[in-house]
């Protein structure tokens, strides 16, 4: 039976209360339906409720109700088409991810410091959060664009390189985000730090320095300075300058953004490209 929205509009408690961000019941079960909004949106629906209501939306979408796919998944489609095309052992000889011989074949290797899984058909995370469909599509960028170089070996500032000034507010506000998130708290970055891998770079005039492996071929580099009398703490990061081999401007500046939230504990969830 389709399950479209007025059967979602039903199932709701109906009390128009706006909890949601939407100004009625009947508009979010619109949403649901047509946008893919989440019915955990909803704050007052029982949880066994929502468990049925969501398992007779996917089986609606397994049919092809609801919501249509929007680009982030056309661009998921596309690059899984990609790579199921792809020669595997090129692929992890290029990006520097191990190669597991299958079956099913698949590229491993750590996306700042959790360990991913590129198969064919998905790509999925061995511990923490599943992947969302941006961190797939960025995960499947790095796999199918790294070259095989070696990092250059020199550090580099985003707006630096070669089309990225209309995007290096976006990265640079990154920077912006850490050291508002760790002014006064240096043990505290210190800890954070050493959760993603990060290894001390010893740079003289920054209070903090930082060398993380974002991805195998991908390092990044955190320079903090703390609050001084006068003056907030601030941060920066800095790219290898061979960066491009291995992703293009709008990846790193979503690797930024997912380093940034790892960092201060975030989700990956709340970002998007």
């Amino acid at each position: 039976m389709p399950y479209k929205v007025l059967d979602i509009y039903r199932d709701l408690p109906r009390t128009n209360c706006g909890d949601c961000g939407k100004g009625s019941c009947f508009a979010f079960a619109s949403a649901v339906y047509l946008e893919g909004l989440a019915l955990s949106s909803c704050p007052h629906l029982e949880p066994s409720a929502r468990a049925e209501m969501e398992a007779r939306l996917a089986e609606g979408r397994a049919r092809g109700e609801g919501r249509r796919p929007d680009s982030s998944e056309q661009a998921l489609r596309f690059l899984l088409t990609k790579v199921a095309a792809a020669d595997f052992e090129a692929l992890a000889r290029g990006s520097g991810a191990g190669y597991d011989p299958g079956p099913p074949e698949a590229l491993e290797f750590p996306f700042l410091g959790v360990p991913h899984r590129v198969t064919r058909t998905d790509v999925t995370a061995s511990a923490g959060e599943a992947p969302t469909v941006w961190v797939k599509i960025f995960l499947l960028i790095y796999a199918t664009r790294s070259s095989g170089a070696p990092p250059a070996g020199e550090w580099v500032a985003y707006r630096s390189l070669p089309n990225a000034v209309s995007k290096s507010k976006s990265f640079e506000a990154v920077g912006e985000r850490i050291g508002g998130a760790f002014e006064g708290r240096l043990g505290e970055l210190d800890a954070a730090a050493a959760r993603l891998g990060g290894r001390p770079a010893g740079f003289g005039s920054p209070d903090r320095s930082y060398v993380f492996d974002a991805l195998p071929r991908v390092p990044v580099l955190l320079l903090f300075w703390d609050r001084q009398e006068g003056f907030p703490s601030r941060a920066s990061l800095l790219l290898d300058g061979g960066v491009l081999d291995s992703l293009d401007q709008e990846a790193i500046v979503f690797l930024a953004e997912a380093f940034g939230n790892r960092l201060t504990g975030k989700s990956l969830a709340e970002l998007v490209a």
